[in-house]
């Protein structure tokens, strides 16, 4: 098991910016273009990114269940396709802290909703650089066989892959590490993480899917990539 902390994320000048746009159904007027940059400056101070990621051995892939040498086992027929082939799979989890929630909160009870939403935007479209960082660290550490690839990730809540498998991922790493947690709906606290999978195997074998989002038919999600 591995912990990732310290980690100085390279957020981008506009971040936010699209997620927002899709949001708010067009061009971005100069009220939310000032509370955008005064948000994200916010956001970026504020920000505490860990993660934490283990290795488990795939016994097999039977119909929409993947089962582990661990004991463990994914069941959905999305996460079964991502793995089959993959002799390993590489379960994570990633946050940006606490803080986000308990300020962001804040600001939600001052009343005032439109920052609400600007700073629920920037933190969302930062999980995306999270995500790529800790992916990369994750691909380097793992990818050390000839020939060897990993698939894209997947997460549970994604399409075909329910919420409550969070709590078989809970299982097989601890959260708590990073402080992060499951509360009774299997959301993660703070709600600014991300837990999920890569597989990895043979690149002749392992899925070829491109991004999960490929799997998913919901063509107008507002977080399609």
């Amino acid at each position: 098991m591995r912990i990732i902390d310290n980690i100085d994320l390279k957020i981008p000048d506009n971040i936010g910016r699209q997620f927002l746009t899709r949001l708010m159904g067009g061009k971005l007027n100069p009220q939310l273009e000032k509370l955008l940059e005064e948000k994200t400056k916010i956001c970026r101070e504020i920000i505490t990114p860990k993660a934490i990621y283990d290795t488990f051995p795939i016994e097999k892939v039977e119909n929409s269940s993947v089962y582990f040498k661990s004991g463990n086992i994914f069941n959905s027929p999305n996460i079964s396709k991502i793995l089959k082939g993959s002799e390993i799979a590489v379960i994570f989890i990633f946050t940006l802290g606490n803080k986000i929630d308990l300020i962001t909160k804040e600001v939600n009870e001052s009343g005032d909703t439109l920052s609400t939403i600007v700073m629920d935007a920037i933190t969302t479209s930062m999980l995306d650089p999270l995500g790529d960082y800790v992916g990369n660290i994750i691909k380097k550490d793992t990818i050390k066989e000839k020939g060897w690839g990993s698939t894209c990730t997947y997460s549970p809540g994604q399409f075909k892959w329910t919420i409550e498998e969070q709590k078989e991922i809970f299982k097989m790493i601890d959260g708590n590490k990073i402080g992060v947690k499951l509360n009774k709906s299997m959301l993660m606290i703070p709600f600014k993480s991300i837990s999920g999978v890569y597989g990895f195997g043979p690149e002749d074998k392992i899925d070829k899917t491109r991004v999960s989002c490929d799997l998913c038919p919901r063509q107008n999600c507002i977080g399609r990539r």
